[in-house]
């Protein structure tokens, strides 16, 4: 093993492609908070004291907005040229203002919104069957996908009055989509490449071409090269991703459920916030597993080095950009966006980049109806995923002892 790294590093191109992966990885968060970093953590920090001071307390959400009211009342901007007034929770009297009431909507959440909101949808849900079965033709899987529903949501899902953090939307969509993840995926197939090819560059195969087995253990050391290396750095952007959402968005209490979170308040899944950024590595790593397995069976069995990097290329970044545009056609589409949100659905099923959100999976009841039972996208993904994986490996590997004895 330790020679196919070497093998792999002795091109100047690996080092640039690696040292541009981590840069963007470190700099395309930055960008997006650098002018307001500060800003962004004394906001996290005033809102967390003030949460936990109004649970010291015992105020209520409605107690605490009326304080948050009263320095409006008496004006913030007088207040800001008071030598007497001591902030409590940031700097500034607006400081306070925010904090008590980005405070008083957490408690609020925590006290009655959330218990209210999934009830409510229950009961929606309740109805809509009963009205479904006195049709003459009821839809089955409707009143399917419905008692499905209605069993993961009446779940009890105990919140406490604590803070996750701030800026929930800003913190994961820097994460997600972004141009480290082209990188990324081009990083993967500029590794299998070089290293699948390096023997037919270089003429060494008359060499290793001595039996079907020793070209084929070769290859899943090659394999397994790439694919450890591509985890490597992962895991190194998800400890950056999570010390940085910590430090600047004061990412916080990680054992909590995710519907802690209020953009994941309609999740069916019983789910920490911990467990949400464990399912949301690994399923990344699995699409970039996906992406070297592919990348693999078509160096093999195309055996030119710049040829495969632009099928590969295309079969890994297409599929992110497909989904990307779709979904920027479904946000800003009016008529047509019945249309879209199908053909966006439909994606996510089927193409293995959709691991790299899994948000959209996490923000309400994901299922369609598979044979006329409810199924989770999310699964089916997953699945497809997997399939191409192992078919792709296993076609790399029975190809390449085949191809390289009939040289």
């Amino acid at each position: 093993m330790k020679y196919e790294f070497k093998k792999l590093f002795a091109s100047p191109l690996m080092w640039i492609m690696l040292a541009l992966t981590l840069g963007y990885m470190v700099f395309l968060p930055l960008r997006e908070v650098w002018g307001n970093m500060g800003e962004t953590h004394s906001s996290a920090k005033g809102y967390s004291k003030a949460l936990e001071a109004a649970v010291s307390e015992g105020l209520t959400g409605d107690g605490l907005r009326e304080r948050a009211d009263a320095l409006i009342f008496w004006g913030v901007e007088e207040l800001q040229s008071d030598e007497d007034y001591v902030p409590q929770y940031s700097t500034t009297p607006m400081g306070d203002f925010i904090a008590m009431s980005r405070a008083s909507d957490t408690l609020r959440y925590v006290e009655r919104g959330f218990e209210a909101e999934r009830a409510e949808l229950v009961r929606g849900m309740i109805m809509q069957n009963v009205s479904e079965r006195q049709k003459s033709r009821p839809d089955s899987y409707l009143i399917a996908a419905n008692e499905k529903a209605i069993s993961i949501y009446n779940r009890r899902i105990a919140l406490e009055p604590v803070s996750t953090g701030t800026d929930e939307s800003t913190r994961y969509s820097i994460f997600n989509y972004s141009m480290w993840e082209y990188v990324m995926l081009a990083l993967c197939v500029l590794m299998t490449v070089r290293l699948i090819s390096l023997e037919y560059r270089s003429g060494a195969y008359r060499l290793v071409n001595t039996s079907r087995r020793t070209v084929q253990s070769l290859y899943w050391r090659k394999y397994l090269t790439v694919t450890l290396t591509s985890t490597a750095v992962l895991m190194i952007q998800a400890v950056f991703e999570l010390v940085f959402c910590m430090t600047v968005f004061g990412l916080d209490n990680l054992r909590q459920p995710i519907q802690q979170i209020t953009m994941f308040e309609m999740c069916p899944y019983h789910l920490s916030i911990a467990g949400f950024y464990v399912i949301k590595l690994m399923l990344r790593l699995l699409l970039y597993i996906t992406v070297i397995s592919i990348t693999a069976a078509v160096t093999v069995l195309v055996r030119r080095p710049l040829i495969s990097v632009i099928i590969s290329l295309v079969l890994a970044a297409g599929g992110l950009l497909a989904n990307m545009v779709c979904y920027v056609m479904l946000h800003n589409s009016q008529q047509k966006r019945l249309g879209v949100l199908a053909v966006y659905n439909r994606l996510r099923e089927m193409l293995p980049q959709s691991l790299l959100n899994i948000k959209e999976y996490l923000i309400s009841f994901d299922h369609f109806s598979l044979f006329g039972m409810p199924v989770s996208r999310l699964v089916v993904c997953v699945a497809v995923s997997e399939v191409i994986t192992a078919g792709c490996a296993f076609l790399g590997y029975f190809a390449s002892g085949k191809i390289r004895r009939s040289v």
